[in-house]
């Protein structure tokens, strides 16, 4: 939820003048965001009138797209077999600025417990260390400040990966047109040395932008940093060991599974398994710590021992706090939709009996296809797929209410905490 920041919001209705006319390299801007080519777009203007209407010809719009690509701003350099952008700080700037100018700027506050948005009354100060003037990487909620997520993604014919960068201060930032290309390389595996490389042409900006800020609208703004790939990435990009390690999670620190050898992190942090356990958060000054004991000091993780690294067992790459690393909700839904469905059975099982589990299966099938909606398809080993997880998502009350009459207060107040 934003607020949108435009100029021309308190003028009177009545007083409003028409917007000049468009350049040639707004308009293409306009037909790179639609998709519309210059060819049908030459064929618009010549029934508008050719000459007589504002659109551009089709040589001023090529001349506009050389002179836009020679710009700071859109310069791409070559390493090995990946090419990325030159100047990423000009880029997002860039970006911002057309954003504030159009007044599609959103502005993202943070909420207190009354849920309420908190003004942003403070302008960001560069400070003479050169460092944030706050703790852990974290703007104050009364700071100006903007939101940048960055993140690897695959796909296309060949396969490739992309580095791509989302500015999330608009509606809809994460669609193909509100998005930046950051770079793009050949498939690989998911190995710490390959993520490492990708991204670290990158990371020396983002920690610039974070220490100098982004002027936008006439006031400098703190930049957020956000994290949003898979977890597989995710775990990688933070030197975290993996969804094997005795702290499984990269954003708190909570333990796998009891150990008689862990006892002292089971007592001071719980474990996952313990529902009704709150987990302290990581915190990035931890990850700072890392950095320099791996890199810095060339310390290995059975020298520091877990209390000290905390499944933390290479240098990370981005350092974030833990409230902005944030995962792929498709990848979530789909990997715990199908696994939430079987665990409503299994207590079930566990209170009454297999027979009345049995019967629950029939009923949560059939309430998935009439009430929900949605039937599994004949292909992942017969699962529900992505928006159909959402669906299921949107309607869990109608598995509460499934599994209500079955089992006790106890066992459902816990499935409706999970």
């Amino acid at each position: 939820m934003g607020v949108r920041s435009n100029p021309d919001a308190t003028r009177p209705r009545g007083s409003r003048r028409l917007p000049p006319r468009s350049t040639a390299a707004e308009q293409v801007g306009l037909l790179a965001s639609i998709g519309l080519r210059d060819a049908k777009f030459n064929r618009i203007r010549v029934f508008f009138g050719r000459a007589l209407s504002p659109m551009g010809t089709l040589l001023a719009l090529r001349e506009a797209r050389a002179s836009l690509m020679t710009l700071p701003a859109m310069q791409v350099s070559f390493l090995d077999t990946r090419a990325h952008l030159a100047h990423l700080s000009r880029a997002v700037e860039g970006r911002l600025a057309d954003l504030w100018s159009a007044g599609l700027f959103i502005e993202r506050p943070a909420y207190n417990p009354q849920v309420l948005a908190i003004p942003r009354t403070r302008d960001y100060d560069i400070s003479s260390n050169g460092r944030p003037p706050y703790r852990d990487s974290c703007p104050p909620a009364d700071m100006r400040d903007i939101h940048i997520s960055i993140g690897l993604d695959r796909g296309g014919a060949p396969s490739s990966v992309k580095v791509v960068m989302s500015i999330l201060n608009q509606e809809h930032p994460n669609i193909r047109r509100n998005t930046l290309l950051v770079e793009v390389c050949p498939e690989f595996k998911d190995k710490y040395p390959e993520v490492a490389a990708i991204l670290a042409p990158h990371v020396a900006q983002l920690l610039r932008m974070s220490k100098t800020g982004v002027v936008v609208g006439g006031h400098r703004r703190a930049v957020r940093v956000f994290v949003s790939s898979d977890f597989p990435v995710l775990t990688i990009t933070f030197g975290h060991k993996g969804y094997s390690a005795s702290m499984p999670c990269p954003c708190c620190l909570g333990m796998k599974c009891p150990k008689e050898a862990h006892s002292l992190q089971d007592e001071a942090f719980g474990t996952l398994q313990a529902l009704d356990c709150i987990h302290p958060p990581r915190k990035a000054a931890h990850l700072r710590e890392k950095q320099q004991a791996y890199g810095g000091l060339g310390r290995t993780p059975a020298e520091l021992g877990l209390a000290t690294h905390k499944s933390v067992e290479r240098s990370p790459v981005i350092v974030v706090p833990p409230s902005q690393i944030v995962p792929l909700p498709l990848h979530i839904t789909i990997g715990i939709t199908a696994w939430l469905l079987r665990l409503a059975i299994e207590v079930v099982i566990q209170e009454r009996g297999p027979m009345d589990g049995r019967q629950l299966a029939h009923r949560l099938a059939a309430t998935l296809s009439v009430n929900i909606g949605v039937v599994p398809v004949p292909y992942h080993g017969s699962n529900v797929i992505g928006r159909h997880c959402h669906t299921i998502a949107s309607g869990c009350c109608e598995i509460v209410d499934a599994l209500r009459p079955l089992v006790s207060a106890s066992w459902l107040t816990v499935y409706e905490r999970a």
